[in-house]
């Protein structure tokens, strides 16, 4: 999206991209030029300013199904002049906090966004509308862009199109990244930008999840009341016919490439395959009624992981100490609650995450206790700009309790044109800043990889200094998992079997290589023995309950 050049509205030279003023006439008001790298802007702006015609010929809308749309329209607004003073105001939001906004920034934002009034109006308007709370707020053109592909979900999804919401935040991004290679940025115009990206990204994200707040506030800053719509109306499951022409006119005008802005009509976060099943952790449950002790034992009687085990309750104890000191007015460091877990697969790590969050929650270091595990897989999208989106919506699930990123070493650039997993990184830094009270990430992996993957980013060093290192399991543990997967089987091993087992597990350990899988393997090992046993008793038309539980030395082989 480079520019070389811009022309002066006034002489109509060709200038240098960079340049303040003209340096034939001294005028200052210049024209974009619609090079080959940058036309694509005008074309998506184009494309969403005739969407937002269609929407507004509509008619009228249905206060009962699309309250926002509705109240919006019954006040004469017009949803292309809110996207486009809703994308001016953020371009002038840069260049007002950067201290830096000129009429050449107007003239930038009037030539790109299509404005008919003059400079001097337009510069007056995006003074006014900018004020201290300006990053807090979502764009308005993003409510009413939302409810309305909720509205066509079913219609989108049968022509195999997805949400315009997604496409307007597309457009926030490029426009931004032309703006700032249009003139001579600063490093602070570049942290303004990134900064108001990820607090749209967090605004959309507390808006999509409860699009009914009592603090919802239609442009003009009047309250609308959402206590009594009905949203499951918004997904509507019927085509009516007075509507087909307007969707023919639709799919015409629409790319089958837009990309997908998560548009489900259910508050549940799907994050991938790796999600725990959902809970309901406001109700009394069982383990709301176990306590600190109780959560403690089951860390303690895990198999192996002895030095875990001495760091947790090390950790548990400094945290109890530290609540005291807390209470009695005393003075103490800061400290890092986020963790790194290294070590080969199959050592636990996942299991103690699961008790830590427990723990935490018993010692009122997190509201709720939950864990949420994820990868790569959950966190990157498949395109620019998704990927914080994607982030930040599993971060949303994980506030109150523990995000767990296995493998996150995988978030690391693997060239310069893989900027995804740093997207995710970026994302996942500026929660742990924001929401420092109420959440904790834990990143787990192969020991060499997470050294590296910490090392290679000064924000991940700086939050993540405390590491606890899972080892190998020995063959006596080894040996131990597997007893403790058939006491929860209801199995027992003959004397041969029990043999042969001690035997393979010291064989195993012995000629393990780096990527040992640990209790992985051994779970595979006891799968493969329930198979053999049930082929073995398959043929048996007398089965005694002394057969069914004995595992002997065949079904090893």
């Amino acid at each position: 999206m480079s520019v070389t050049w811009k022309i002066c509205n006034n002489c109509h030279h060709k200038v240098n991209i960079v340049a303040k003023n003209c340096p034939y006439c001294n005028n200052d008001s210049f024209e974009l030029s619609k090079t080959e790298n940058n036309t694509s802007i005008f074309s998506e702006i184009n494309e969403l300013y005739e969407y937002c015609d269609l929407i507004d010929n509509r008619g009228v809308y249905n206060e009962n199904i699309t309250p926002i749309l509705a109240d919006f329209k019954s006040k004469d607004g017009i949803v292309k002049n809110q996207v486009q003073i809703d994308l001016a105001n953020f371009i002038a939001f840069i260049g007002i906090e950067a201290q830096s906004f000129s009429y050449s920034d107007v003239s930038f934002i009037k030539n790109v966004l299509n404005f008919n009034c003059s400079n001097g109006e337009l510069y007056q308007q995006l003074i006014e509308d900018i004020d201290e709370n300006f990053i807090d707020v979502l764009p308005f053109s993003f409510k009413l862009l939302y409810e309305n592909d909720i509205f066509h979900k079913d219609f989108l999804e049968e022509k195999n199109l997805k949400g315009y919401t997604s496409k307007l935040y597309e457009i926030y991004k490029n426009l931004g990244e032309i703006y700032l290679k249009s003139f001579d940025s600063s490093v602070q115009h570049h942290r303004i930008f990134e900064k108001y990206i990820a607090g749209l990204v967090s605004n959309f994200v507390d808006f999509k999840q409860n699009p009914q707040s009592d603090d919802f506030l239609n442009p003009a800053g009047e309250k609308i009341d959402l206590n009594n719509i009905d949203t499951s109306k918004w997904n509507i499951q019927g085509i009516s016919d007075e509507d087909l022409e307007f969707y023919k006119e639709l799919s015409e005008k629409r790319p089958d490439e837009v990309a997908d802005m998560l548009l489900s009509s259910s508050d549940d976060i799907k994050i991938n395959k790796k999600t725990l099943p959902e809970e309901d952790l406001s109700e009394e449950s069982e383990e709301d009624e176990e306590s600190l002790d109780d959560v403690l034992e089951e860390l303690n009687k895990l198999v192996g992981l002895e030095v875990v085990k001495k760091e947790v309750n090390s950790l548990v104890n400094l945290i109890q100490i530290r609540k005291i000191r807390q209470e009695r007015g005393m003075k103490q460091p800061p400290m890092s609650l986020h963790l790194v877990f290294s070590g080969n697969p199959g050592t636990g790590k996942t299991t103690v995450a699961r008790l830590l969050s427990k723990i935490y929650a018993k010692l009122g270091i997190l509201s709720k206790g939950h864990l949420v595990e994820t990868d790569r897989s959950g966190l990157v999208g498949g395109y620019l700009g998704q990927t914080a989106i994607k982030t930040q919506e599993v971060i949303q699930s994980a506030m109150g309790g523990i995000l767990f990123i296995d493998e996150a070493y995988t978030l690391s650039p693997k060239n310069q044109e893989d900027s995804y997993g740093q997207e995710a990184i970026d994302t996942i830094l500026k929660a742990m800043e924001d929401h420092r009270d109420d959440l904790i990430v834990i990143v787990a992996g192969y020991p060499k990889l997470m050294e590296n993957f910490i090392h290679s980013n000064p924000g991940l060093e700086s939050r993540f200094n405390k590491y606890i290192f899972f080892e190998d399991y020995n063959p006596e543990e080894l040996y131990g998992i597997f007893l403790s997967m058939c006491e929860n089987s209801s199995l027992k091993l003959d004397q041969k079997a029990d043999d042969y087992l001690k035997g393979l597990c010291e064989d195993i350990y012995n000629t393990r290589g780096d990527n040992f899988a640990n209790a992985r393997q051994i779970r595979n090992i006891f799968e493969n023995v329930l198979t053999a046993q049930a082929n073995r008793l398959s043929n048996d038309d007398d089965i005694t309950d002394d057969e069914l539980m004995t595992i002997v030395l065949e079904d090893f082989e």
